[in-house]
């Protein structure tokens, strides 16, 4: 793609760390969102818009997969909780509401390179609390993976309590690391 850039152009080649778009899909009523089948050498970007948890004062979660089974001893991660990454809402709950849920970015990067610690960021998170009167928005990273360096191949998104209600889109987007 050619981009002008006051009144110049700007090449974006192959292998030049833009995102690409991998897929978008509706939120269907279910425990969890899994994204599975990582291809190696990319950063993953996850765009969750308009998701409503099925239960009220639900926090959002996010554990790890590898060789495609999910991470989740008492101690694999380091974050907010033991057993999960929690993905930070700044502290607030989300509520199940219509004009209530969550919109936001998680970005997890180099999940298949192994030897380095495998993190993710969330940011431009914003949701409304339960009664529906407050706005959040949390720009931070929220978590790693403590258990190993080794390549990870997934990444499930869930709530706290409850399962996800059937509205909203998830967005996956990756960029080639080298």
């Amino acid at each position: 793609a050619t981009l002008p850039i006051t009144g110049s152009n700007f090449t974006l080649g192959p292998g030049w760390g833009a995102f690409e778009f991998v897929s978008g899909n509706d939120i269907s009523a279910a425990t969890n969102i899994d994204v599975q089948s990582l291809a190696t050498g990319y950063d993953y970007l996850f765009c969750i818009q308009g998701a409503i948890p099925a239960t009220d004062a639900a926090l959002l979660y996010c554990k790890f997969f590898q060789s495609a089974t999910i991470v989740e001893a008492s101690s694999d991660y380091a974050g907010q909780t033991g057993a999960q990454v929690y993905i930070r809402l700044s502290s607030q709950t989300a509520g199940n509401a219509a004009k209530e849920g969550i919109s936001g970015e998680i970005l997890f990067t180099e999940p298949n390179v192994a030897d380095r610690v495998k993190r993710v960021y969330a940011y431009r998170l914003a949701e409304a609390n339960p009664n529906g009167t407050h706005e959040y928005q949390a720009e931070h990273a929220v978590g790693r993976l403590n258990k190993n360096t080794d390549a990870c191949d997934g990444i499930r998104f869930y709530w706290s309590s409850g399962d996800w209600q059937a509205e909203g889109k998830i967005y996956t987007f990756r960029r080639r690391l080298s």
